[in-house]
C-alpha cells in the first residue's frame, strides 16, 4: 500500500497530528495524563516501528528516548520515573 505514495521525502510526510486531533476522546477529564493525540501518536510510530500488541506498543513507549517523545508531544510523567507499577515486585 505504501508503495502507491511513491518516494516520500522530508517535506511530503504529512503530520498525523490534525486527523488524529478530530478523534473524540471518550475519557474523563480528571485523571488524564497524556491528550488522546499523543496517545494515538505513539501507537502509530510503534506499530510502524513493527509493535504488534499492546505490550510491544508500551515498551515502546517506555524505550523511547525523551528527544522523540517531545517532538511526538509527550512529557514522560513524574511517577513513571520513580515507580512503574508494571515492573513493582508485588505485581
Amino acid at each position: 500500500m505504501l508503495v502507491k505514495l511513491g518516494p516520500l521525502d522530508a517535506g511530503r510526510v504529512a503530520d498525523l497530528r490534525p486527523y488524529f486531533d478530530s478523534v473524540p476522546d471518550p475519557r474523563s477529564r480528571r485523571g488524564r495524563w497524556y491528550s488522546l493525540t499523543a496517545i494515538l501518536l505513539v501507537c502509530a510510530c510503534a506499530v510502524v516501528s513493527g509493535a504488534r500488541s499492546i505490550d510491544e506498543l508500551a515498551e515502546w513507549g517506555q524505550r523511547a528516548s525523551n528527544a522523540l517523545l517531545a517532538v511526538i508531544g509527550v512529557r514522560r510523567h513524574l511517577l513513571s520515573l520513580s515507580f512503574n507499577l508494571a515492573c513493582h515486585p508485588t505485581c
